[in-house]
């Protein structure tokens, strides 16, 4: 069961980069929350119309003319469109959705909310605002909304108002709902998640694009996302070796990762 993350193990998103950001990660100010949540059914429903291999117009066009998110009104496709494209792309030239697409046909359903949750996070920075308080909560524990109302308005100070802080934060605990860290219409219980192998494979594989390497990979953001320590994200790592999704090699403490099914995004940052 897990506990509350203490100070020395504060989720820190890793410092902007030009590589980072051609990668797909964002770090300027705003996000989708301010109006949206993780949009987690949306995505679903254009994953699993459009195939891996589509152009960008490709998912434009299932949004706007074949209307698979089932929207009655133009505008509310168009805006549809813009946030999903705010929150994952919905561009398999960018790397981040490339990899969320390419891991998500291995595990179709069971693993893409921790997947979206991967991508959402690590492109709005709002949303990102809010991750300590519910990463703090002990499982069992409620999250009280004005906790994460502070979190944000301490991140971003004099940036929003009330009305838009209350919106976003509200959006954000529907978001750490539709993720599984939370559970509850009204009152937010803490949840622990449980990470699948190919969840577990985008948060190294993210953790090593974002820096980290050798045993400093499974004490990545992402990591600490899925509600995991070093060692059982360790486990889940040998796991997803044996399913095929990563290669794992470890000699006492020294470990090397490695992942010939996202080769292709390798030494995209470097």
């Amino acid at each position: 069961m897990i506990s509350p993350i203490n100070n020395s193990e504060l989720i820190a998103f890793p410092i902007g980069s030009i590589a980072l950001e051609r990668f797909g990660l964002k770090f300027s100010a705003g996000g989708t929350h301010i109006s949206r949540t993780m949009m987690l059914a949306e995505l679903g429903s254009v994953l699993a119309a459009v195939p891996v291999g589509a152009s960008s117009a490709d998912y434009k066009s299932a949004i706007l003319q074949l209307n698979v998110l089932c929207k009655t009104t133009d505008s509310t496709r168009k805006k549809s469109l813009r946030h999903l494209r705010e929150l994952y792309a919905l561009d398999e030239n960018v790397p981040i959705f490339r990899l969320l697409r390419t891991l998500q046909a291995f595990d179709i359903g069971a693993s893409l909310p921790l997947l979206a949750l991967q991508v959402a996070w690590s492109r709005d920075p709002l949303f990102r605002s809010t991750t300590q308080p519910v990463l703090y909560a002990s499982v069992g524990e409620k999250v009280d909304r004005e906790g994460l109302v502070q979190a944000l308005a301490a991140t971003f100070p004099d940036q929003y108002s009330e009305a838009s802080v209350r919106t976003a934060t509200q959006n954000a605990a529907s978001s750490w709902t539709q993720s599984g860290h939370l559970v509850g219409h009204v009152i937010k219980i803490r949840r622990q998640v449980k990470p699948t192998p190919v969840a577990v494979t985008m948060a190294l594989f993210l953790g090593q694009v974002a820096g980290s390497h050798g045993a400093a990979v499974f004490s990545s953001p992402w990591v600490r996302l899925l509600d995991l320590d070093a060692d059982r994200a360790r486990a889940l790592a040998q796991e997803a070796h044996r399913l095929g999704l990563l290669n794992l090699r470890s000699v006492g403490e020294v470990f090397e990762l490695s992942f010939p099914l996202l080769a292709g995004l390798q030494g995209i940052t470097e």
